[in-house]
């Protein structure tokens, strides 16, 4: 039997990157000699998981907590399997954009272009000559690539985060997007400009006054009156996947997880049980009816309920005011 779905599901199809962008959790982790899951999400794993399911209404993110989607030694089988064989909506993935060979490029353009626009390409380009955050990423290879993926009918969108070394560059990105047929959208976010990341912006001001600490504080140590949740898994209807293959209503809550920084996940899982997300353990339906998600969640909200999961009132509380801000405008 199949079941119509028409969610936005997050995939982190790899934990693994080429890159060491400062703020990754993944870098933190590897700085620190924490453990977490080194690994690709399989196409047998995959075709498990959603085989049951009707898609052609559901969007799907490929971008992740801790890897980039370009180092799944199985990308190809598995966007063929996503596109033709499930016929998804759409595919979005998210990549840096610095790794794999111009003929795999140029067939990714063609997957592209066979699909009729419905895979595209998210390029996280933070720069017109420089690339700063993207640690280990060379700027020329990546523009190769760009251009390998377009010869053959790629679709493409330029994302550009925000810093203090590229304020002044984004008029000519943005150019340089219309030059090569790309969608542009610059990015503002909280994680990137209220925490003491060395490439923070001085726009922080005009997201969130308060710092990262201040913040964190509110949040752990439960210092504010109604949290006021705007959760994308309740009103985007999304859901994130993991590469340790735990399905989580959003990446937040599996970056919490995965740094292992507090012991609200902790005790949810002893009182859930550890598996009780595992798609190695519970097919993904069950999971998403499963009490806490359908009602527990919502509930523990509330700062002095037994499952408070801190991290939710610090990324998505006060009405969404940490959200990520995108734009396809001229920044004034």
């Amino acid at each position: 039997m199949t079941t119509m779905y028409d969610r936005v599901i997050e995939i982190e199809l790899s934990s693994l990157c080429n890159a060491k962008c400062s703020d990754c959790m993944r870098t933190r982790l590897d700085n620190a000699d924490k453990f977490y899951q080194k690994r690709n999400i399989t196409l047998d794993e995959l075709e498990g998981w959603i085989s049951p399911l009707k898609m052609n209404q559901t969007k799907i993110k490929l971008c992740g907590v801790l890897g980039d989607p370009m180092i799944n030694p199985e990308l190809s089988e598995i966007l063929f399997f996503l596109l033709f064989e499930k016929n998804v909506k759409d595919i979005e993935m998210s990549t840096n954009g610095g790794t794999r060979t111009l003929d795999f490029w140029k067939e990714l353009g063609i997957l592209s272009k066979n699909s009729k626009g419905r895979f595209t390409v998210h390029w996280s380009i933070d720069g017109a000559t420089r690339n700063d955050y993207r640690e280990n990423v060379n700027l020329e290879r990546v523009w190769n690539n760009v251009h390998a993926y377009h010869s053959t009918g790629g679709n493409s969108i330029w994302q550009y985060i925000i810093f203090d070394y590229n304020e002044n560059e984004i008029e000519i990105a943005r150019k340089m997007a219309e030059d090569n047929s790309m969608r542009f959208f610059t990015r503002k976010s909280w994680r990137n400009t209220s925490s003491e990341n060395k490439f923070q912006s001085k726009q922080s001001k005009s997201i969130d006054s308060d710092t990262h600490f201040e913040v964190h504080k509110r949040a752990y140590f439960g210092l504010y009156e109604k949290p006021n949740i705007k959760c994308r898994h309740k009103i985007k209807n999304e859901i994130f996947i993991g590469a340790n293959g735990r399905v989580w209503p959003c990446c937040h809550l599996h970056d919490e997880h995965v740094k292992n920084g507090h012991e609200s996940i902790n005790h949810l899982l002893d009182v859930q049980g550890q598996n009780f997300n595992s798609l190695y353990h519970n097919d993904l339906l069950s999971i998403l009816n499963d009490d806490w998600y359908q009602k527990t969640l919502e509930d523990s909200w509330n700062k002095d309920h037994d499952l408070n999961l801190p991290r939710c009132y610090m990324a998505c509380g006060d009405h969404g005011k940490r959200e990520v801000i995108k734009s396809d405008k001229t920044e004034t």
